[in-house]
């Protein structure tokens, strides 16, 4: 069973009190140098991916019209990131930036948020009127605060988009969660659904960063923290959180500890035994490489939740569990490689068949600045761990969560 105490990164607040100690794996030199290698082929993507007049990226390397909150949060931090590391220079980063941030703030917005799909070129809202947005604006937020604590030259454009986001009513004090789809046809939440009631609940998701942002900045109750729900799973021995019909594989439990620091926590150990588990899930059906998580396939259609084929596994994958793995992972990269998933200098195609050894086609924008983060987690001391952590409101989250855990 996995523990039920340590609910929160308490260890990440008191390695702040004690000068940034954080989880560190153990990485030789060998490995270092190869996955220093995929760190800065994906950085040649990410840097490519982005609009040239708005300065959004794309969804993929497909190029399609359409692109996301998720795809723009995560590039904004990458972008940060590949500055603070030495990949770009200062004023690059302060010109991709200043363009994205700018093109931010001309989508259309509901309570003062940009619609979480939107087309590139012309930033018009598209997908409808109902849409989910818990993990974009996670990924959003996430992205907003990397930029704001690297480049107060941006302060303002940052400050424009955080201040004007209304936060009221997420919150249902019935059950202790968060609201989920929106209606802007009907300007409101669309909780109601034919299928049953739509709400983020579950711990173990991509909107647990939400969730955080939400007690931190006193908009929600501490106590939503611990009524989201925990359902176990066990895999191969291995016991670990589900996250729901949301469940897409390895990234929805690792894509919130991108940004808050989880190793030594509930989270953490969850995310670690996921990840064994895959491991173990390959030796089982005698699969040569492991990693499943939501992909494009090599016929181009996107895998989303319930739909992971075991002979299809993504490169991605292996980069977010490398940060407690890296040997592992670096093992399994290097077997991925042999079917030709990593053609050039732009890192690895989303997917690879490894019955058929087919790859996909592309590069999917949101997955390739995932396994970028992780790798900068990893490479330089949990440099996106300390950049979020510096944030006065996220210190005050550490701070109220760990003060409810002492109480509790």
């Amino acid at each position: 069973m996995l523990s039920r105490r340590r609910l929160i990164p308490v260890l990440l607040l008191a390695s702040l009190q004690a000068g940034f100690s954080f989880h560190k794996p153990a990485l030789n030199d060998q490995d270092r140098h190869y996955l220093d290698g995929i760190y800065r082929d994906t950085w040649n993507y990410l840097a490519s991916s982005a609009n040239e007049l708005t300065g959004i990226p794309y969804d993929s390397s497909a190029r399609q019209p359409a692109s996301s909150l998720s795809n723009a949060g995560l590039y904004l931090a990458a972008t940060a990131i590949a500055e603070r590391t030495g990949l770009i220079s200062r004023k690059e980063a302060l010109a991709r930036l200043g363009t994205c941030l700018v093109s931010l703030r001309k989508i259309e917005t509901w309570r003062g948020i940009p619609r979480p799909w939107f087309l590139v070129k012309s930033l018009r809202p598209t997908h409808g009127d109902e849409f989910s947005y818990g993990s974009h604006l996670a990924n959003l937020l996430g992205g907003l605060v990397i930029v704001k604590m690297i480049f107060p030259e941006l302060d303002g454009l940052v400050s424009s988009l955080l201040g004007r986001m209304d936060f009221s009513d997420f919150y249902d004090a019935k059950n202790g969660w968060l609201k989920a789809g929106y209606n802007v046809k009907h300007q409101n939440f669309a909780v109601f659904q034919a299928w049953g009631h739509w709400y983020h609940k579950y711990f173990a998701s991509e909107t647990r960063l939400l969730s955080f942002f939400l007690i931190a900045g006193k908009k929600v109750p501490p106590e939503h923290w611990f009524a989201l729900i925990r359902p176990e799973r066990k895999e191969d021995g291995e016991v670990f959180y589900a996250a729901g019909p949301e469940d897409g594989g390895l990234f929805t439990q690792f894509l919130s500890g991108l940004f808050l620091e989880e190793g030594e926590t509930e989270m953490g150990n969850s995310q670690r035994r996921f990840a064994r588990a895959q491991m173990k899930h390959a030796a089982r059906i005698d699969s040569p490489v492991w990693g499943w998580s939501s992909c494009e396939s090599p016929d181009g259609r996107y895998l989303a939740y319930g739909e992971l084929r075991d002979e299809l596994v993504a490169p991605y994958a292996s980069l977010l569990a490398a940060i407690y793995f890296p040997r592992q992972a670096a093992q399994n990269l290097q077997e991925i490689e042999k079917f030709g998933a990593r053609p050039g200098s732009l890192g690895f195609l989303d997917s690879v068949n490894w019955q058929t050894a087919e790859t996909a086609r592309h590069y999917l924008t949101a997955n390739q600045a995932m396994a970028f983060l992780s790798l900068a987690n990893l490479l330089h001391d949990g440099i996106v761990w300390k950049t979020f952590a510096a944030y006065p409101v996220a210190a005050q989250g550490l701070e109220i969560l760990a003060s409810l855990e002492k109480s509790s």
